[in-house]
């Protein structure tokens, strides 16, 4: 994480891109305080042990087609 030119940036390595606050869009502390100018940031800093994490699970399950299949076989 930094900062440059007037805003935060995340980067790979830091832990908060596999945050639920992060990912789901909403309002992390962290990102909020120094949003607001509470506390700066200098140089680089890598989240790595985050007090407000909460690991973001995908839930993904395959769905059947509702379609019927078009295909037709042909004869000979």
């Amino acid at each position: 994480m930094y900062y440059y030119d007037g805003s935060v940036h995340v980067e790979k390595e830091d832990q908060c891109m596999t945050c639920k606050n992060f990912a789901e869009g909403v309002a992390c502390p962290l990102l909020q305080a120094l949003a607001m100018g509470l506390v700066t940031l200098e140089g680089t800093l890598y989240v790595t042990n985050c007090g407000f994490y909460e690991e973001f699970v995908r839930r993904l399950k395959l769905v059947k087609s509702k379609k019927p299949d078009t295909q037709k076989k042909t004869e000979k």
